[in-house]
């Protein structure tokens, strides 16, 4: 709860930082992300494989934005505590529509170490997250470059139990990522202290051990500093300090096949 009341607050002086000095805010088009995903319980282990598609809603230029395909290895050593890594890959021509939009890398490897602990009926789960993405350029005119990231998620989430078989998680969660940035140059446009952010609020649908359903609703931001543009009556028209909102709704659909008793492990959110 200590580490919990301090992101909290910590998110909460970054966030009215940002609002205080922001200069622009853009909200895009509504994106729908359907996904598929596979897990395979093994004991203490968890091998998990998705696969998710961004489709737009405007109509305009391409309905699919793109794929993504991710796996992820996780190991748990008690019912609180658990880690592994993922691995993320993209097309070239996808890159910077991953998991955050704007993100770098195509072929993006990464570890995990997750906190799960409860508190009556809720169960609380923090995420911390370090990956490193790799750009496998097609072109030379690509804004894109490596780049290691560092992620915190916390979520909340309680279930309730409808029939034998049938149960609902609703679930909130607030991720925030940052570029590591280990030095900076003089002469380097300085970044912003968050790069993204993602708030989710989803409710997962249960119906076997085997099968579950997670359609969730989310707001994720990038947040930018890019060099200021003005019209000839210098009033600022783009660039700077900017905000980029896009509102996205998921639907993740699991099954889960089993070595072991389904019960031996927690059953996690679809979210990875």
């Amino acid at each position: 709860m200590r580490l919990i009341s301090r992101f909290l607050l910590l998110t909460s002086l970054v966030g009215g930082a940002t609002a205080a000095q922001a200069q622009r805010r853009v909200t895009r088009d509504l994106l729908l992300v359907p996904e598929v995903q596979a897990e395979l319980l093994l004991g203490n282990n968890s091998l998990r494989l998705g696969f998710n598609r961004l489709v737009q809603t405007n109509g305009g230029g391409d309905t699919f934005l793109g794929g993504q395909l991710r796996a992820g290895y996780e190991h748990f050593w008690n019912e609180r505590w658990s880690g592994g890594a993922t691995l993320r890959m993209l097309r070239s021509r996808d890159e910077g529509r991953g998991d955050f939009l704007g993100q770098s890398g195509t072929v993006t490897p990464g570890l995990l170490l997750r906190h799960r602990s409860a508190l009556g009926k809720f169960t609380f789960g923090q995420r911390l997250g370090a990956e490193y993405g790799v750009t496998i350029r097609q072109n030379l005119g690509s804004d894109f470059k490596d780049r290691g990231l560092g992620r915190l998620r916390l979520d909340v989430e309680r279930s309730f139990a409808l029939s034998e078989k049938l149960s609902l998680r609703p679930r909130l969660a607030y991720e925030a990522a940052a570029y590591l940035r280990l030095q900076r140059d003089d002469t380097e446009a300085q970044e912003r202290v968050v790069d993204f952010s993602n708030l989710r609020a989803e409710v997962g649908v249960r119906f076997s051990p085997r099968f579950d359903v997670t359609p969730w609703v989310s707001s994720q931001v990038q947040y930018i500093n890019a060099l200021p543009q003005f019209d000839l009556h210098g009033q600022q028209v783009g660039g700077g300090r900017t905000n980029l909102r896009t509102p996205q709704l998921g639907l993740d659909l699991r099954l889960t096949f089993s070595g072991a008793t389904p019960a031996t492990l927690p059953q996690l959110p679809t979210q990875y």
